[in-house]
């Protein structure tokens, strides 16, 4: 990671340079800019307004050849813009935004509406639209960055990478700045964000994402944990990959399934005079780990490990569909789209009101996991007598 943090450092140096030197109309020197790695945004509860705190590369400071420096500044008004101004006179340079990898957002601005927080970085020609996009667990958001001091790496950067590899993974979305705009811009799919924290382990500070934050439109209305996630991500067929865990007959966790692909179909029909949603699910596992002496034969065969897992499965993503529609009462899984694409003359009348369609909306699952292979042996460890 610290190699890693090197090159993205000397990637953006070159860049800067490059722009310095091509002689183009938005000529920039690099001693008069900031580069922009992420952002947190919280509320300022003493003004009652906003506070800003950016992560910058430091350009000028010492750098060691296997750790990128850093700098730090937050500032609080009234509007986004008004901040993200103001900076350039606190910091002395122009703000340099095409290389910001995260956007991190306290809970109490994700709850009073990110649109008001979000737009003025949507607007802006020097941003871009591929930016992470997480909401703090934590009290604020710059709690986050600030690890940075413990780490001695930028932050923003280890996040991006870390929600790259998120799909191995498959406990938190995936979300960039453009896709959740659009979610709250169309009706028949809310948004959502992955949730990050602070874990502590064994006296150490790491950033972690797990879970997710759950909108209505702009403002987020309750949190899914990492378990209830993947089941999420099962139901919108957007699992690449992870582990199921399998319990056996006595219901103990027994057997531990890598998911190697997953396909995902969701029809709309009608029964008994009003619409249901069919959910079929068709996982392609690897048997990877089994905490059992008695061998993959008998009462534990790969048959019957198939049919538990594919129960549990099934049970999982019901359970999860039923309560976002009992207790948040927002389509974060697209039903809506889906609809709309399939019924497209029953859409209109449902759309007007379809966060209470959505919440009475009967849905049924059946998952089919197939178990393909069982790594380097088909036989578990067995103990001598």
């Amino acid at each position: 990671m610290m190699k890693s943090m090197s090159k993205i450092l000397s990637a953006l140096l070159s860049a800067a340079m490059l722009v310095s030197l091509s002689g183009c109309w938005n000529y920039t020197e690099i001693d008069d800019m900031s580069i922009v790695a992420g952002v947190a945004i919280d509320k300022n509860e003493k003004e009652n307004n906003l506070q800003l705190t950016v992560e910058m590369v430091d350009t000028q400071g010492e750098t060691q050849q296997s750790q990128a420096s850093f700098k730090m500044i937050s500032l609080t008004g009234n509007t986004m813009f008004d901040i993200v101004r103001n900076m350039i006179s606190l910091v002395g340079k122009k703000l340099f935004w095409s290389h910001a990898k995260v956007i991190i957002l306290g809970e109490e601005v994700a709850r009073d509406g990110l649109i008001k927080v979000i737009d003025w970085y949507s607007r802006d020609t020097e941003t871009r639209a591929d930016v992470f996009l997480f909401v703090s667990s934590e009290k604020n958001a710059r709690s986050i960055l600030d690890l940075n001091s413990v780490t001695k790496t930028i932050i923003s950067y280890e996040l991006a990478q870390m929600m790259k590899d998120e799909t191995f993974i498959s406990t938190a979305p995936v979300v960039e700045i453009w896709d959740f705009i659009d979610k709250v811009e169309t009706s028949g799919n809310e948004a959502v964000a992955p949730l990050i924290y602070i874990n502590e382990e064994n006296d150490q500070k790491s950033e972690r994402v797990n879970g997710t934050a759950v909108f209505v439109k702009d403002r987020m209305v309750g949190k899914l944990d990492g378990e209830e996630t993947k089941y999420t991500l099962f139901a919108k067929n957007k699992i690449k990959g992870g582990v199921l865990k399998v319990e056996n007959a006595q219901g103990i966790p027994t057997y531990s399934l890598e998911i190697l692909s997953n396909r995902t179909k969701v029809r709309p029909k009608w029964v008994d005079g009003r619409i249901e949603l069919q959910i079929h699910t068709v996982t392609h596992t690897g048997l990877d780990e089994a905490m059992s002496s008695k061998g993959l034969a008998g009462e534990e065969s790969i048959q019957i490990i198939e049919k538990r897992a594919s129960e549990a499965l099934q049970q999982n993503i019901l359970s999860v569909i039923r309560k976002v529609q009992r207790d948040y009462h927002a389509d974060i899984f697209g039903f809506g789209e889906v609809i709309h694409e399939e019924m497209p003359k029953t859409w209109p009348k449902l759309k007007e009101d379809w966060s209470g369609e959505f919440t009475d909306l009967a849905v049924t699952v059946r998952s089919d996991i197939i178990i393909q292979s069982t790594a380097k042996s088909s036989r578990t460890i067995k103990i001598g007598k």
